[in-house]
């Protein structure tokens, strides 16, 4: 389970304004390799993979905030 839910800062800006967008909550589908990730809501760069955390791990933490 994800514990840390401060956002990176922005690696093109630097800014703290980093969210994460999932596109799939089924992990090891193409759109949620591909599109899934932080992108900064200043810039608008994205998709970066950032933490420590795969797409998967999120992917699953989805499903179980939506299953609360």
């Amino acid at each position: 389970m994800i514990k840390n839910w401060s956002p990176p800062p922005c690696p093109s800006c630097g800014a703290e304004e980093m969210e994460h967008k999932l596109f799939t909550v089924i992990p090891n589908q193409e759109k949620l390799r591909l599109n899934s990730g932080w992108y900064c809501i200043m810039c608008k760069c994205g998709p970066y993979k950032l933490g420590n955390f795969s797409e998967s791990d999120a992917a699953q933490f989805s499903l179980i905030l939506l299953n609360k």
